[in-house]
Formats: C-alpha cells, sequence, structure tokens
C-alpha cells in the first residue's frame, strides 16, 4: 500500500481531516493526477467519506473530482454510520460529485443503489424534500401542494395512504397522468430536482426503488402513531390486570 494511503489514515484516526486530504492530495501535485487515480482505489472508503464529509461549496476538492463512480457509491452508504449526521450537508456532498461533469451523473448514481444501503442513502438524500418530491413527480411543476399524511397532526390512516401510493407508485400511471415535458435543462439545479428528474428519465429501476423507500418511511410512520393513538381495549386491559394480579400473588407466597 502506498505510504500516503497509510499516512492518511493515521491521520484521519486522531481527527485532521485536512490533513489526510493534502497529503493524498500532494500525490497529484508532486506526479501528476493520473498518479493519484491509480492509488485511490486503495483507500479505504471510510477514509474516502471521512474527507469529502468536509465538503465546502467555496472551494473544490481534488478528491471529490477525482473518485469514480464505485468508489463514491462504496464510500458514501457508510455516511450512516456517523452519529451526528447533516443531511443537507450530505447532499451538498453528493451533489459536489455527482454534477462536477454533468453529462455522468446517471453514472455516479446508478452504483449507488447497488450498494448495501443505497436506497436508504438516497433518501436520506430527499430528506426535508419529500412533499417536494411527490408534488414534483405527479404535477411536474414547481408548485407544492400539501400532503396531509405528511404534515405532523395529518389524521390520515395507513389505508388511505396505500390507496395513495398504490396509484402513485407505478411509473404507467406517472406516463400516463403526468407532463412531463419538462427539459434537463428547464428543471436544472444541481440538486434535488435535477436528481429526481434523472432517475425518471434515465434510471427509472432506481426511482421505483427510491418511491419505495420514501413510501415505507411514510406508512411506517402513520402505523406508529396508530399504534401509539390506539386506546387500550378491554380485553387487553383485562389481561394486564390478571398479570398483575399473578405477580402480586407470586410476591406474597415468597413472602
Amino acid at each position: 500500500m502506498h505510504p500516503a494511503i497509510i499516512n492518511a489514515s493515521q491521520l484521519i484516526l486522531v481527527g485532521d481531516i485536512l490533513g489526510a486530504e493534502k497529503v493524498l492530495s500532494d500525490i497529484a501535485d508532486q506526479h501528476g493526477d493520473t498518479a493519484l487515480m491509480q492509488i485511490l482505489g486503495d483507500v479505504a472508503p471510510k477514509d474516502l467519506l471521512a474527507i469529502m464529509r468536509e465538503y465546502d461549496s467555496s472551494k473544490e476538492s481534488l478528491l471529490s473530482m477525482m473518485v469514480t463512480p464505485e468508489q463514491f457509491a462504496r464510500a458514501v452508504v457508510l455516511d450512516k454510520q456517523y452519529g451526528e449526521r447533516n443531511k443537507d450537508k450530505m447532499r451538498g456532498m453528493i451533489n459536489a460529485v455527482i454534477y462536477k461533469n454533468p453529462d455522468l451523473t446517471s453514472e455516479y448514481l446508478e452504483p449507488i443503489f447497488k450498494e448495501a444501503g443505497g436506497v436508504e442513502t438516497m433518501a436520506d438524500y430527499f430528506y426535508g424534500r419529500l412533499e417536494d418530491v411527490l408534488n414534483f413527480v405527479m404535477h411536474a411543476s414547481n408548485t407544492t401542494t400539501p400532503l396531509p399524511f405528511l404534515s405532523d397532526d395529518g389524521d390520515s390512516t395507513s389505508d388511505e395512504i396505500r390507496e395513495f401510493f398504490n396509484v402513485f407508485h407505478s411509473l404507467e400511471h406517472i406516463l400516463d397522468k403526468t407532463n412531463w415535458s419538462y427539459t434537463r435543462s428547464e428543471v436544472a439545479d444541481n440538486d434535488w430536482k435535477e436528481t429526481i428528474w434523472l432517475l425518471f428519465h434515465e434510471l427509472p429501476d432506481e426511482f421505483e426503488l427510491l418511491i419505495g423507500e420514501l413510501q415505507g418511511r411514510v406508512l411506517m410512520r402513520a402505523m406508529h402513531n396508530e399504534r401509539r393513538s390506539k386506546p387500550i381495549s378491554d380485553s387487553a386491559l383485562e389481561s394486564l390486570m390478571q398479570a398483575i394480579s399473578k405477580t402480586d400473588d407470586a410476591e406474597e407466597s415468597a413472602i
């Protein structure tokens, strides 16, 4: 293994992320970009992610510019292992890589979905934008119609939400009902809107996986709220009281 990789890994362990990035960048400065590209494949994904997580929109990261789609995919899915996550910053980090060359964006997106945890990572990418995403796909417009089941005080049942997604979660329905006359250039924002456009048009299988994950998260939250608000039935209460009574009897016997 190249000494620079070992040195960078050690610096990351002690928290010197900028120092680790400089060690690797120096390879390009001293021996050219090709030399750095040749050793990047040996950098541990967790180390590569640690450096890229220091994403700063005010400056260009050489590693982000040179990382391959497969290397990036292996690294970015590890983001969930961090205890403190800023999903907006994670989206910025992803955007910095996948939009460095707009012609290659889909080539960077596809491998992420092939990695374990990749679908979940891309669902996190759209964190805070779920209502916008669903509206954009349904209407192909920038206007957002409030969806009751996404609000904190929504009273939609899980069955009602399932019915909504039975209609929505279908490419055939969207192709028939949605005016997707927008071109990529018209929605280009190097962010979530352009990403969902690309997934829909160029990676339909990955698009369905993403929508399925987002759908599952909405349903899980609704079912959790239903369980939390559901009153205890008389039979369940009676069984609970009987269990408590048996416990008390056992304790008295022991005394």
